[in-house]
């Protein structure tokens, strides 16, 4: 039997998730909360509050496509009401809120997990290989052109309290998280300038990182060019990896292997299946884990900082 989902929020994530669900073999879309009426859900069935979604007996998943402003709250009453919980990323914009809902999960006996698809990118013999060394050194880059209207327009986007930031918190945050999964978490962080479209939303952010077993990443992360990249390499003493553009090549040792490129909406399609999994057996997702997302929170919450003392 496929878990029952309700989606909360209905623009451009939640579209992507109505998408990955549409036709998946472990979960299906329930309900649809949306407090807008002029947006269309697509034909979705739609609560009509959200206390009617938490007391709906066939959703078992909470997805919450919101902004990450108010988002934890809303985790928290989801895990209350006995439902487990996928969030959006950014998933949290603190290592506090992560702890909170981390212990609201362990009350709950429901799992969260993290909707950073990227992390499915990963093969099992990159994971296993160790990257936490001081000779491991990386770099990264992610360029996503979005015009300045796209962050100065009225809404949450603009406001750095619900938004989290802007580039980096959105789509550098993909990367940023891989580059976490395998070398650790975060000591240092150094920023050059930034740029920012409105206060506290930044358009580019580049730095330097040094984990804590000794790991160097140097970052960049643009809204501001019409070239389109993502691509993270990571080089040791023992071979190396590269994600680019959504491709993965391993040199891990005698053995070099290129993946087939996996499209993001299959990605997302796999974290649902990962997610109905955890639904079923009550434990926390292999991969798109809330737990794995420390790191990469660390080094956002520094970036915001930053931003805010900028301004």
């Amino acid at each position: 039997m496929s878990v029952g989902v309700g989606l909360v929020g209905f623009g451009a994530a939640g579209r992507q998730h109505a998408a990955a669900l549409d036709g998946h073999p472990a979960a299906r879309t329930v309900a649809v909360l949306e407090l807008d009426p002029a947006v269309d859900v697509a034909g979705l069935p739609r609560a009509g509050s959200w206390r009617e979604l938490l007391a709906d007996p066939r959703i078992g998943l909470v997805s919450l496509c919101l902004p990450p402003g108010h988002r934890a709250e809303l985790a928290v009453q989801a895990l209350e009401a006995g439902k487990a919980v996928l969030l959006e990323k950014p998933p949290a914009r603190s290592v506090t809120e992560i702890d909170l809902l981390s212990a609201a999960s362990r009350r709950a006996g429901r799992p969260v997990g993290v909707m950073l698809q990227h992390r499915m990118r990963l093969p099992a013999a990159a994971l296993a290989a160790n990257w936490a060394v001081p000779a491991v050194t990386a770099v990264l880059e992610v360029s996503r052109f979005r015009p300045p209207a796209h962050y100065r327009r009225a809404g949450w986007r603009s406001d750095p309290a619900e938004a989290f930031g802007g580039i980096a918190a959105h789509l550098g945050v993909h990367y940023l998280d891989l580059a976490c999964q395998l070398l650790g978490h975060p000591e240092k962080v150094r920023l050059a300038p930034s740029r920012e479209l409105a206060p506290g939303i930044d358009s580019r952010v580049t730095g330097h990182i040094e984990f804590r077993a000794g790991a160097t990443l140097a970052f960049t992360v643009t809204a501001e060019s019409a070239v389109r990249s993502e691509r993270l390499q990571i080089l040791g003493p023992d071979g190396g990896l590269c994600i680019a553009d959504g491709m993965v090549t391993t040199q891990i040792g005698d053995t070099e292997q290129t993946l087939p490129t996996v499209t993001t909406p299959e990605l997302r399609r796999m974290v649902y299946q990962e997610m109905a999994e955890a639904v079923t057996t009550g434990r926390p997702p292999l991969r798109c884990h809330l737990d794995g997302a420390r790191p990469v929170t660390e080094i956002l919450t520094f970036v915001a900082r930053e931003l805010a003392v900028a301004s």
